[in-house]
């Protein structure tokens, strides 16, 4: 059985149907903006969980998913977002260790929910497979 919690222990932080607006996808309609619900879970390191440790202060994620994130050029693809998500979220703050993020488009499909893309993988992954 897969451990959706890559193997960490301890809480994890959890940001549930945060709302943005993206232009993304192949269709011309998608040229402009539509909804797109970002779902994040956060492990942070060891020290983090401490008492006094500060946890993860997920105020500047909220900020740039809602207001400089919808500022970037249409792409056509949403796993283009996705990366650019968990680009970002592992360098806002550096004591994220494991990431869980996932995009939907809600309007996508009128016989879904969403259509969208996931992706989990820790910080020493992401530095492996996503080296620039």
């Amino acid at each position: 059985m897969m451990d959706p919690f890559g193997g960490r222990k301890g809480p994890v932080i959890a940001i549930s149907n945060l709302d943005t607006r993206l232009r993304v996808g192949i269709w011309d309609h998608e040229r402009e903006f539509q909804p797109v619900h970002v779902n994040l879970v956060m492990a942070p390191d060891a020290a983090r969980l401490l008492p006094g440790g500060g946890g993860i202060d997920y105020r500047p994620i909220v900020r740039w998913v809602k207001e400089e994130w919808p500022c970037a050029p249409h792409t056509p693809l949403l796993e283009t977002r996705l990366r650019e998500l968990i680009d970002y979220v592992f360098a806002c703050d550096l004591g994220v260790v494991w990431l869980d993020a996932a995009l939907s488009k809600p309007q996508a499909c009128p016989e879904a929910r969403g259509v969208g893309v996931r992706m989990a993988l820790s910080r020493d992954d992401h530095a492996v497979w996503f080296a620039r």
